[in-house]
């Protein structure tokens, strides 16, 4: 019951059910670290005039890090969204802040505007809304930012760090960045010269995120990779005799209409000169039909073992 109640509130929480290997995490950790701190050098050194103390380093540029050093390969860490989400955010803060002044309907107003822009553009940066509401907090302190605040230090530091990112990641082949140059090369096949063909096209790629119609923190590349895996994955699982017993749930994998679940309900006995199975369908098209079907006949229709799980059908764990 414990158990129960702890996966349902840790999927509500959205606590991620995979671990990031120590490596990963121990790079990403030094390589931010060395990172942001090359930025911020770098931006007191090409800065040639301060409006005030610490306008060469915008405090978000932390969060832009931790995108782009520790979730190199996800949409929203790639170089149009660092540059682009910092750049228009920055605008839509200055903008705000010239016409309604310091207050919080002003913060507001600025972080509102810049998520529209980054949304019409195909930009969105998370740090982008600091930036913009950094604005108007500046404002309100008397620091009152020109329109160069959008040149120096925003692009300024989101062109460094997006170069320092490239470099910084380069040595380590699964996780350069972008994610485009990482997976190019990851993707070849020793002595293929060639990459595989992709499991989609991009119009079917474009098309299925304009079916789920909300944004979604993987790239294309990330995506195409991520289902290769998967179908990697699927297939070493596939269904053998082994698996085939008598009162157990098997679905055939598919989508839509052609889903359905099978129930094993006889089955012939060991050494039959016919191996059958008879079976019942329980889910989807013909359901409450009984049918003799061989073994391999089965084996051929159903991919995996299912389960009833509170009200819907979950594909059965290994070792369970």
């Amino acid at each position: 019951m414990i158990k129960g109640w702890w996966w349902t509130w840790r999927h509500v929480l959205g606590i991620a059910e995979h671990a990031v290997s120590w490596r990963e995490r121990m790079l990403a950790t030094v390589v931010a670290g060395v990172g942001v701190l090359l930025v911020a050098l770098l931006s007191q050194h090409f800065m040639t005039s301060l409006a005030a103390p610490g306008f060469w380093l915008v405090a978000s540029m932390g969060a832009s890090a931790v995108l782009v050093f520790a979730v190199p390969h996800g949409a929203l860490s790639q170089p149009w969204p660092v540059l682009a989400g910092q750049g228009f955010s920055a605008v839509a803060g200055l903008l705000v802040v010239h016409l309604l002044g310091p207050s919080l309907l002003a913060g507001a107003m600025a972080v509102a505007l810049a998520i529209g822009v980054m949304h019409s553009l195909r930009c969105i940066h998370p740090p982008g809304g600091a930036t913009a509401l950094s604005v108007v907090m500046l404002a309100d302190t008397g620091h009152m930012p020109e329109w160069s605040y959008v040149l120096n230090p925003v692009l300024l530091n989101s062109v460094l760090l997006v170069l320092l990112a490239v470099i910084l990641n380069a040595p380590f082949s699964w996780r350069r960045y972008p994610v485009a140059w990482a997976f190019r090369k990851a993707g070849v096949i020793k002595g293929a010269s060639l990459a595989p063909e992709s499991p989609f096209t991009a119009k079917q790629l474009r098309e299925a995120f304009s079916e789920l119609g909300s944004m979604i923190d993987i790239s294309d590349d990330e995506l195409q990779v991520l289902y290769q895996a998967l179908r990697r994955q699927q297939i070493h699982d596939e269904l053998n005799e082994r698996d085939l017993h008598v009162g157990c749930y098997y679905s055939n994998g598919e989508v839509g209409e052609h889903w359905s679940v099978r129930r094993i309900i006889d089955a012939s006995e060991p050494g039959a000169r016919r191996p059958q199975l008879i079976v019942r369908t329980v889910a989807g098209p013909g359901r409450g039909d009984v049918q003799v079907v061989l073994r391999k006949v089965f084996l051929s229709w159903g991919k995996y073992q299912v389960v009833p799980d509170g009200g819907v059908w979950r594909r059965l764990e290994e070792g369970e």
